[in-house]
């Protein structure tokens, strides 16, 4: 079965547009969650890491090098809180 690539005749977005949409709301869905959770525990990160989230994901800076500049840190120092972070985050028990 070929996938279906005709657009759509009352709206002209095709099935591939439609699944891509679907697949991004999951993920800044699953971002929010882990955010959420996140701000809940906020004493399990230090001080670095939660300004660091929260200009990635309350900020919505995607650059880390920007969150850098406004930090005066290096954009590597961002990245390395930011996994900190994450793998911290990830390691609580909870369901996304």
């Amino acid at each position: 079965m070929q996938p279906h690539t005709k657009p759509c005749e009352m709206c002209g977005k095709s099935e591939d547009e439609y699944e891509r949409q679907k697949i991004e709301r999951e993920t800044k869905k699953k971002e929010m969650i882990a955010f959420i959770i996140g701000r809940r525990s906020v004493h399990k990160f230090s001080k670095r890491e939660n300004e660091i989230f929260d200009a990635y994901f309350d900020l919505g800076i995607r650059d880390f090098q920007q969150i850098a500049d406004n930090f005066g840190i290096k954009a590597y120092s961002v990245e390395t809180y930011y996994d900190r972070a994450m793998d911290k985050l990830l390691d609580m028990e909870f369901e996304l």
